[in-house]
């Protein structure tokens, strides 16, 4: 395996922990909270929303939305949208350490191809063939959490118009954010 393949795979692996850089757009997950951007938390189960000029906004696993602290009455399909929008915060969670957790895999892989190459244990190509199957494996996980992204902005998108109080928090995630997110995983 050639040392030029080493940087791809790693870079790779960096990818575990955002669709993209962009101040809008990070995504780091771990710890006791995860930022989804720059306007979206999840702590505890608890998705919290962040929007211009009016309190913050939770939605929890059960469905229930509340605005600076204080329950908002919702029908049945508004919770149901709620619940749905929840769920799609905690899968990109579980979908990110998937995919980080791939992301160290293939360092690995390609850190011992290249060890195995340079002490010529394997042909490079058995070496390459490796570390290219292991980019494969967290390109794979990484584009779950764009669906993940996509499924959260369409709940979003339903809720906003569905739903009053929740208007303000509709334009926490873009069509950009997930369009950019699955540019930034295809490569």
């Amino acid at each position: 395996m050639s040392f030029r393949y080493l940087p791809c795979v790693l870079a790779l692996a960096v990818l575990t922990t955002a669709c993209s850089g962009s101040g809008s757009d990070v995504q780091v997950f771990g710890g006791s909270t995860d930022i989804i951007n720059n306007r979206i938390t999840l702590h505890d189960g608890v998705v919290t929303i962040k929007a211009s000029g009016v309190p913050d906004a939770t939605v929890n696993a059960q469905g229930q939305l509340a605005i600076d602290g204080h329950d908002v009455a919702v029908n049945d399909a508004q919770r149901t949208l709620l619940q749905r929008y929840n769920a799609a915060a905690q899968a990109m969670r579980t979908d990110a350490i998937a995919t980080g957790k791939a992301g160290a895999s293939t360092a690995m892989k390609a850190v011992g191809a290249a060890a195995s190459k340079i002490t010529d244990a394997e042909g490079a190509e058995a070496a390459r063939a490796k570390a290219e199957e292991a980019a494969s494996d967290v390109k794979q996980a990484a584009a779950k959490i764009c669906e993940d992204v996509a499924a959260m902005k369409s709940a979003q998108d339903e809720l906003a118009t569905q739903l009053e109080a929740f208007k303000p928090y509709a334009h926490a995630l873009g069509e950009s954010n997930v369009e950019k997110c699955r540019k930034d995983t295809a490569h």
